[in-house]
């Protein structure tokens, strides 16, 4: 389940993998095209720029052709004033638009230029050319033309002088020396064609060198952006391919998953279904998968799908036998069911559940697989027990009838007592050895109750092995067990084994008849007796406390006799304890020495004895419980052996005690035999 889980997270990464790499193939090729764009774009600005330049440069040489068509008319209208003053300020428009064109050419800005069109309502329109200087370099043509302009204003400073001169000879009527000053005026002016000329021609070669510049970059345009329609293109064909690739590697790889998936997924359920338990697998608050056997124990459900529509929760079906050790659907202290059994591990718990009208009882375990922070699987296992359960019947009913066996040739042996007093003494031996095997036959007649005890002794264990191996295999089948989990689950199996030999070599010691009489510890004898109780006091919540004012209490008698006198005491007090006391179940165990004896109590929270039957309870075949149940020769022969075999004595009475600062109250029975 875990792994499905994974391998699913897995896939879905992949294919998230493989849409991002689509999303990053294709802004990839975006981001390839609109760079390459964008050096195109830089090459075409390059191109414009240059153009600019060079309409510049045109706009120059116009500029200059005009300064000189006005330099010359100025000198052909020296005798009209005004107009010369109108000239002169139009060459220093001129000059200064030329000095900011320059300013353009060397700093870089945009030339504002009025094209005449002649058409009508539309007379010109307006051109704004920008240029850039993009090396911050002082431009060509203003390196050839400032010193120019500078010369030219001088020379126009010098003819303004030579006018001004000839105009006042011509007002002092000075003629010979006008006349003088006008040919000096010509000459001058005859000069000046041959400056302008050199002027324009010097920035008619910068324009030429400036359209051979442009069609260079022209023609290294042309060429670079077919270069980088070629690296784009490679580039592009390698991102599709690179995409291709890729996406081929990662949707083989998606497929391969899947298919693993789904392999997993009913190799899972192949596992799941070949267990013979009823294996329910939860999330705590609903059932999330099933094996068959839950369908198979279920009548009128096609599938594991059909049974989730009528039930989240395999609880719905607990039966409440008012037995503490039956799960039910209930608030265990505020735990679950579930969450209750998974913190009491060391705790047998079981189950009823009815199928075909038939009652069937079940071992019930959980354990819990986390997941992640906020997730975990729950698996709950059911091993089917009812056989056993049959079993134990079969075994009380077998007791039952061998105490009845015991009590007919008991009764048999008394009348033949009685009528045969004449041959007492000749008897008296064969009595002795009638004692011992009424003593035996009563030991035999507990022997189903000894085989019930034994069964409650290995049942918890065995259910455990059970569930501990069936739980373990789960686990490797679906892949989620450590190697620690399966070494713990091995432990806990050898554990549980000890625990059964243990077993069998105490009820073993039990059934050995003493030959002579030892010295043994009383306490010591008590302590591998309760052994033999401790899973039919587990099952039925009593619990034992000891409180051992002496640690060792020696005596001399029978020792395995004596054993068979605590558990007689012992079952008595269960019996009692679980017909009148529903909750809080008690036995007290106490012991001290006094000076000549050995002195043992066992005190139960029951109520204490009538006193109505207070002096009959050690009389023969005299029972408080059920015929079925019970045949009085318990305590009876108890007695027997504490006061004639062992020279001690056994009594009987009401006490009332106090154990954690809770007065109880119940009957006594006290063991008292000869101190050593």
């Amino acid at each position: 389940m875990l792994q499905n889980k994974i391998q699913s997270q897995n896939t879905l990464n992949k294919l998230i993998l493989l849409v991002l790499m689509f999303i990053i193939g294709v802004f990839s090729l975006i981001g390839i095209h609109l760079f390459f764009q964008s050096l195109i774009s830089k090459l075409d600005s390059k191109t414009e720029n240059q153009k600019a330049k060079i309409e510049i440069g045109q706009i120059i040489i116009q500029d200059l052709n005009k300064i000189k068509s006005d330099f010359y008319e100025l000198a052909t209208i020296s005798t009209n004033q005004k107009t010369r003053i109108l000239l002169k300020n139009e060459i220093s428009k001129t000059i200064n638009h030329i000095k900011s064109n320059l300013n353009v050419l060397n700093k870089g800005g945009s030339v504002d230029v009025i094209i005449n069109l002649n058409i009508l309502n539309n007379p010109e329109i307006k051109k704004t050319i920008t240029y850039f200087n993009e090396t911050n370099e002082i431009s060509l043509e203003s390196i050839d033309i400032d010193p120019k302009l500078s010369q030219f204003q001088s020379m126009l400073i010098q003819i303004d002088e030579m006018i001004k001169q000839s105009e006042l000879f011509l007002s002092q009527k000075d003629y010979e020396k006008y006349a003088k000053q006008v040919r000096k005026i010509k000459r001058f002016y005859k000069k000046s064609p041959a400056f302008f000329d050199r002027v324009i021609e010097n920035t008619n070669r910068l324009q030429y060198d400036g359209h051979q510049i442009l069609k260079d970059l022209e023609n290294r345009i042309i060429l670079e952006k077919k270069q980088y329609e070629k690296l784009e293109m490679l580039f592009v064909l390698f991102i599709i391919l690179a995409v291709i690739f890729l996406g081929m590697i990662i949707a083989k790889q998606i497929i391969a998953s899947t298919k693993t998936l789904e392999i997993q997924k009913n190799y899972s359920r192949g596992v799941l279904d070949g267990q013979p338990n009823i294996v329910v697998v939860s999330d705590g608050t609903k059932m999330i998968d099933a094996n068959t056997a839950l369908i198979d124990f279920f009548e009128n459900y096609s599938d594991f799908e059909d049974f989730k529509k009528e039930h989240l929760c395999i609880c719905d079906f607990f039966i409440d036998l008012n037995d503490p050790q039956y799960i039910i659907d209930k608030d265990y202290d505020g735990l679950r069911w579930h969450d209750y059994i998974m913190k009491n591990q060391q705790k047998l718990h079981k189950v009823a559940l009815q199928s075909r009208g038939v009652i069937k009882y079940f071992t019930i375990t959980a354990k819990e697989k986390q997941v992640d922070e906020d997730h975990r699987f729950i698996i709950i296992s059911l091993n089917d027990i009812s056989k056993e359960i049959e079993i134990q019947k079969e075994l009380k009913s077998f007791s039952e009838n061998l105490e009845e066996i015991v009590k007919e040739k008991t009764q048999k042996l008394t009348e033949l007592n009685e009528n045969l007093e004449q041959k007492i003494n000749l008897e008296v031996e064969k009595s002795r050895e009638k004692d011992k095997k009424i003593i035996q036959q009563t030991r035999f007649a507990a022997l189903g109750e000894m085989i019930g005890n034994i069964a409650h002794q290995w049942r918890q264990p065995l259910s455990a092995i059970s569930s501990t191996a069936s739980s373990a295999s789960v686990q490797i089948d679906l892949g989620i067990a450590s190697n620690n989990d399966i070494k713990k689950s091995f432990s806990n199996i050898m554990n549980y084994i000890g625990f059964l030999t243990q077993t069998i070599e105490d009820f073993r010691s039990f059934f050995k008849e003493d030959k002579e009489k030892t010295n043994f510890d009383m306490v010591n004898i008590f302590r591998n007796t309760k052994t033999i109780t401790s899973a039919s006091y587990s099952e039925y919540h009593i619990e034992l406390h000891e409180k051992y004012n002496e640690n060792h209490l020696m005596t001399n008698g029978f020792p395995n006799e004596l054993s068979q006198v605590f558990l007689n005491i012992l079952n008595n007090a269960k019996d009692v304890l679980v017909e009148k006391v529903h909750e809080n179940r008690i036995v007290l165990i106490e012991t001290f020495i006094t000076d000549n004896s050995c002195v043992f109590e066992i005190t139960d929270n029951a109520g204490g004895i009538n006193d109505s039957i207070k002096d009959k309870i050690f009389d023969p075949y005299f029972t408080t419980k059920h015929q079925s149940q019970g045949t009085g020769i318990g305590l009876y022969m108890s007695k027997e052996i504490i006061e004639k075999h062992m020279q001690g004595n056994l009594t009987a009475f009401n006490k009332e005690f106090e154990l954690d600062n809770k007065k109880e109250f119940g009957a006594c029975f006290r063991i008292e035999l000869p101190k050593i």
